[in-house]
């Protein structure tokens, strides 16, 4: 039994949230009228002031507005206004299926500031996006600025940027948009592709001041494509092409940086990517993965001879990090050097372990590089003059071990089977 002088808390918010969202399209109590393709939206100032940074600057500190009873809205359809009042009423949205609706709700979130509704609708996009709707994606998130979407956007574009190009909204992209994109040094195509695209998006869309063209990376063609392309379009002045065969045949620095596909935890190194074996001996079976590795088919070269193991990757990769395997059905131990090369010419060392002795598996990790061929040279087994390789397998990984001199920091045994042998004892 309660005393009379105790104080009872009584909590209703199912009932006061329930009144609340029956205000919604509620005509008598309505203050405010919006007008969308003459059409009547019944609101509540007070409402949505409470629930909207922009619609208390509207209606409370812009005295043009204090007294208006009826508004038009523009640039966005009737049903997506009408779902964003629901959502100010009572909590709750039904995000349609379809893109270009859910574009619409999310401009009308970033314009009246509805942060959270902003990042669930953001998230419901990603998995959605393909080759159709990325271009009006990406011109909605530069548009609204808004930094996620953007990153998912570029993502998809960069893995499939080849595709990008081809596609038909290519040239609907914004000039913002297409800026952002063509100054991505991994979004990777075929830079003459890009070129031939790019220059269609001029012919339709307003170039100002030449800001799209100009991201074009002319020196990263060949002199064939300048000549029987780019010149014949008229878009370069002679000088500009001139200077770009410059670079390409190296009387010049290059001034830009070359393109790379960028792919996180996986292999580029494969068959299926278009990888091959362009050096070596019995190569064929090397990029198969390792569900494939058979000791009677492996990779070779001659240590005292003028080959190495070269491999080429389907397309310039950037990677930090390789996996191999050697023979290893005896005590037998290699030393070896890792380079790496964009052209196949000039080369650089990332691995070197010529005076080591190493066996098994070898799991490297170096700086990130943009290469398209690998190449393994092999500089001593301690059984015969042949280098065996089993396995190769090329990654980018985002998480990399601590180095000090050069050498791996480990942080778990490494004394295992998989990775170590007694070698005396």
């Amino acid at each position: 039994m309660v005393k009379s002088d105790e104080t009872v808390t009584i909590t209703d918010t199912t009932k006061l949230l329930g009144d609340v969202a029956s205000l919604y399209q509620n005509q008598k109590f309505s203050d405010i009228t919006l007008l969308v393709d003459e059409k009547k939206l019944y609101a509540h100032k007070v409402i949505l002031a409470v629930r909207s940074k922009y619609f208390e600057s509207l209606f409370y500190e812009d005295s043009q507005n204090t007294n208006q009873t009826e508004m038009a809205i523009t640039g966005v359809t009737f049903d997506a206004l009408s779902s964003l009042l629901k959502y100010i009423y009572t909590g709750t949205i039904t995000i349609p299926s379809d893109v270009d609706s859910s574009l619409q709700i999310l401009g009308l979130a970033h314009q009246y500031s509805f942060t959270d509704l902003q990042t669930t609708i953001t998230k419901k996009l990603k998995p959605l996006l393909n080759l159709k709707n990325i271009c009006a994606v990406l011109n909605t998130a530069n548009f609204y600025d808004l930094e996620e979407l953007l990153q998912s956007c570029h993502s998809f574009m960069d893995l499939n940027a080849s595709e990008v190009v081809a596609s038909d909204c290519f040239t609907d992209l914004s000039q913002k948009s297409m800026i952002k994109l063509l100054e991505r040094s991994t979004f990777f195509a075929p830079e003459i592709e890009i070129f031939k695209n790019v220059a269609k998006w001029c012919k339709i869309n307003n170039d100002v001041d030449d800001l799209v063209i100009q991201c074009v990376r002319l020196s990263w063609m060949t002199v064939e494509d300048i000549v029987s392309t780019v010149w014949r379009s008229k878009i370069f002045d002679c000088e500009k092409l001139l200077e770009a065969i410059a670079e390409i045949i190296g009387f010049k620095e290059k001034s830009s940086n070359a393109r790379g596909f960028y792919v996180v935890d996986e292999n580029v190194a494969t068959l299926q990517r278009n990888g091959q074996m362009i050096s070596g001996g019995g190569t064929y079976n090397l990029l198969s993965g390792p569900g494939s590795i058979e000791y009677d088919y492996h990779a070779s070269h001659h240590i005292n001879g003028r080959d190495a193991l070269v491999v080429k990757l389907g397309k310039p990769s950037y990677f930090n990090h390789i996996k191999m395997r050697f023979w290893d059905t005896d005590l037998r131990n290699y030393s070896y050097y890792i380079a790496v090369s964009l052209d196949g010419k000039t080369w650089r060392k990332v691995i070197d372990y010529s005076h080591i002795s190493c066996y098994s598996h070898q799991v490297l990790f170096f700086e990130q590089q943009l290469a398209q061929y690998i190449k393994i040279e092999g500089t001593h087994n301690s059984v015969n003059a042949w280098f065996h390789l089993l396995l190769f397998e090329t990654y980018l990984k985002t998480t990399v071990p601590k180095f000090s001199n050069g050498i791996i920091c480990p942080d778990k045994n490494v004394a295992t089977p998989k990775v170590a042998r007694v070698i005396s004892g």
